[in-house]
């Protein structure tokens, strides 16, 4: 009997399964990881991100992420740069 349920108009029927998801390199990197903080900021630094959203469009806490990483990479950037110069001159 149960087999008659599965079979309509002469077809089997079978439970479609969705293929696996395989994900790039870059879509699992660190830098498309989100993590929940609790972060305190002072107020105006807020209202300007806020402000900045409202204007641009999208949402504010993405700006202070997109600050953040900026500012991480100029520092990187400067950084490399320094320890280049300091390997070149012998002092690094």
């Amino acid at each position: 009997m149960s087999k008659q349920r599965n079979i309509i108009k002469g077809k089997a029927r079978f439970r479609v399964i969705p293929r696996p998801r395989i994900y790039r390199d870059e879509e699992i990197s660190l830098s498309n990881a989100k993590v929940n903080i609790h972060i305190r900021l002072d107020a105006d630094i807020v209202g300007y991100f806020k402000e900045k959203a409202i204007r641009e469009g999208g949402k504010y806490q993405s700006l202070i992420n997109q600050h953040l990483r900026e500012t991480v990479f100029k520092e990187r950037n400067l950084e490399n740069r320094l320890q280049r110069v300091e390997e070149r001159l012998g002092i690094g």
